[in-house]
């Protein structure tokens, strides 16, 4: 049974930080008084932090879709069922979610960002997953 679901957009705040925080270190890169010979190094140091940008901007993005919280800390989650292997991390500006498919070996770390989600349904979210953790506790 569906208890909660959403279609998860792009988080705007989780982009922001991103492009800030690689911004600060290109920065930091780029104004470092580098000697004549490093100048190999800080351009691998440079190109490191771009492609780390761009794949953390790729990651944020990977992050939309349909979203659905089922019953027992199950998740419907591209397609797919996934179990809540651990309780979410939840804060004022989102809840981390690490999700293990069912019979299949590996986890995933699903960020869900306030800011993606119209905020009557995050409302809904956090509460729901409240309860469950109350509900947990009380149970062992």
């Amino acid at each position: 049974m569906v208890l909660w679901q959403s279609d998860l957009s792009v988080s705007w705040r989780a982009q922001w930080i991103s492009l800030l925080v690689h911004g600060l270190l290109a920065l930091l890169v780029l104004l470092m008084p580098w000697p004549i010979n490093y100048t190999l190094i800080w351009m691998v140091l440079l190109l490191m932090v771009v492609f780390s940008c761009v794949r953390s901007q790729r990651r944020i993005h990977a992050c939309q879709g349909s979203f659905k919280l089922l019953e027992d800390s199950r998740v419907c989650w591209k397609g797919h069922e996934w179990h809540m292997a651990r309780k979410p991390w939840i804060i004022d500006s989102g809840v981390m979610l690490k999700l293990k498919r069912q019979g299949k070996h590996g986890s995933l770390h699903l960020w869900l960002a306030a800011d993606s989600i119209d905020s009557e349904e995050w409302r809904d979210l956090r509460r729901l997953l409240l309860q469950q953790q109350a509900k947990n506790h009380s149970e062992r």
